[in-house]
């Protein structure tokens, strides 16, 4: 078929309009982005601290989701005995595996060096701790751009009493991160270092970057 040339350089640019708007649909370019879920008050996990702090963190780090669902469980506290808290907080999108996961445990004071060890080997994925550098906060502070952790000291070691306890804190993103997740990883963790400190009722002073 022959086409004359001005109607040929239209049947060119039309295509080429269809080409770019499959494009930017397939990119989710703006106006066809997904619309990002609003995170509630009432919604967000209350192990992960005061929602002014939780939320804007959550904003920096989470992918963009229609929906969120957050899933919360805080067991125990500080008593006579010791220290006994846990807390795991998971965020999902749609039908996905976690978007992120929170976990907090106590556990007896030891070296620095050796908890960082083995807070590594609790990582969902071996690849998100691979590049971890130090934070200040706690005995001890690492962060990558999709793991954060802080070791917590929490009760004071008195005589003929129980030693001294810590809470191990960490977050991990479900995808890959950078310099940007990273920080908001620190700021989710130390939000959550908070609502641990006062929930297991800590004696020993919190510290923290900020």
């Amino acid at each position: 078929m022959n086409l004359t040339r001005p109607k040929a350089l239209a049947v060119t640019g039309v295509s080429l309009v269809l080409i770019l708007v499959a494009m930017a649909y397939a990119f989710k370019v703006p106006p066809f982005n997904e619309k990002t879920g609003e995170i509630k008050a009432t919604d967000a996990c209350p192990s992960l601290g005061s929602p002014s702090s939780a939320i804007p963190a959550l904003k920096k780090i989470l992918p963009q989701r229609p929906s969120y669902s957050f899933d919360d469980t805080v067991t125990g506290g500080s008593n006579t005995s010791g220290l006994d808290y846990g807390a795991s907080c998971l965020v999902t999108g749609e039908s996905e595996s976690p978007l992120l996961a929170a976990r907090s445990r106590s556990m007896p004071a030891e070296p620095a060096k050796g908890w960082l060890k083995w807070v590594k080997t609790t990582a969902i994925s071996n690849n998100s701790v691979g590049s971890l550098t130090p934070f200040t906060a706690g005995d001890k502070a690492a962060a990558s751009g999709n793991f954060a952790a802080i070791f917590l000291p929490c009760i004071s070691e008195r005589k003929n009493q129980s030693p001294q306890y810590n809470i191990s804190l960490t977050v991990e993103l479900g995808r890959p991160g950078d310099a940007s997740t990273r920080a908001g990883l620190i700021d989710l963790m130390e939000s959550a270092a908070s609502y641990a400190h006062k929930k297991a009722s800590c004696n020993i002073p919190l510290k923290l970057s900020k």
